[in-house]
């Protein structure tokens, strides 16, 4: 039951990733709630599973996307790995390291994916607007999926 509740909460977080970046856009910036909601069960889930999780949404973030093929998929599974190992350090739990770490952790993985861009495929400019705004909107929907994922653990056991 846990595995279907689970496919469930990320068909919804792609479907609403989805929605939200075709409705709500504010001059073309969304938050990416595929990047929190990596992030977020990277934080509840234990090693494996948050590591799934990270591999899981990057593939859908790939498969949204129109260039390299598997890089989000790398780059979300990276930075799963590097919060199961910062977490043994650090409390993640409250929302105040949340954001510290949406931030930090938004543009260590936006930094990757260029460098990747950069190795892998033909280097394309990074948006400046996008690189400056999106860590700042990702580190205000952490929280708030964090809530959400939480509730979903304790209520259902998912993650």
């Amino acid at each position: 039951m846990s595995i279907i509740l689970e496919l469930a909460v990320y068909l919804a977080v792609g479907a609403g990733y989805w929605w939200w970046a075709q409705n709500l856009a504010f001059f073309g910036l969304v938050p990416n709630l595929v990047f929190a909601a990596a992030l977020c069960a990277a934080i509840l889930a234990g090693p494996v599973k948050g590591i799934a999780w990270g591999f899981f949404l990057g593939l859908y973030a790939d498969i949204l996307g129109t260039s390299m093929f598997g890089a989000n998929a790398l780059t979300y599974t990276l930075m799963a790995y590097t919060v199961y190992v910062v977490k043994r350090h650090f409390d993640l739990d409250s929302p105040f390291s949340q954001l510290v770490a949406a931030l930090s952790l938004s543009w260590f993985c936006m930094l990757f994916y260029r460098g990747l861009g950069l190795v892998f495929s033909n280097p394309n400019p990074m948006d400046l607007r996008v690189f400056l705004a999106e860590p700042f909107l990702n580190a205000l929907a952490v929280p708030v999926m964090f809530q959400i994922f939480y509730r979903l653990k304790r209520r259902f056991g998912v993650l």
